[in-house]
């Protein structure tokens, strides 16, 4: 046997597949061939349906998922724009609050009169020149 290329090997293996086909193109195909190519045809027909099928319930079922997510997304926007309005009154209510607090803690000055006393201010106690004068046995004093 003589030692070839690969390459060499490759162009007779095409120029046999050509010289079979040009033969099979001169002949007309066989009522076998026909019918099992129908077949065939048939067959792959059957699994597109079927493929077509699944596809069509994988995409019923992915548009539920889908408007279930926008179920849920519209729900959750409607709860934050609640939120928002609750978060805005208490904000206005807590304003509000410090306001009155600032007023309650000022320093006010303090009036005995707003309580109902009469201040002494003006009665500073002077000692009294004819009041007798009391000695340290008077008072208890002993040495």
């Amino acid at each position: 046997m003589e030692h070839q290329n690969l390459s060499d090997l490759l162009r007779q293996e095409v120029a046999k597949q050509s010289q079979t086909a040009s033969k099979r193109s001169r002949q007309q195909p066989t009522k076998a061939e026909l019918e099992q190519e129908v077949a065939t045809l048939k067959a792959a027909l059957v699994a597109a349906e079927a493929e077509k099928t699944a596809q069509n319930t994988q995409i019923e079922q992915l548009q539920q998922e889908v408007q279930t997510w926008r179920d849920r997304a519209q729900a959750f926007d409607t709860a934050l724009q609640e939120l928002q309005a609750r978060h805005q009154a208490l904000e206005a209510k807590f304003a509000e609050a410090k306001q009155v607090i600032r007023q309650l803690s000022a320093a006010q000055p303090y009036r005995f009169e707003d309580v109902g006393f009469k201040p002494l201010v003006n009665e500073i106690p002077t000692p009294n020149p004819n009041a007798s004068h009391l000695g340290d046995a008077e008072i208890g004093w002993f040495d």
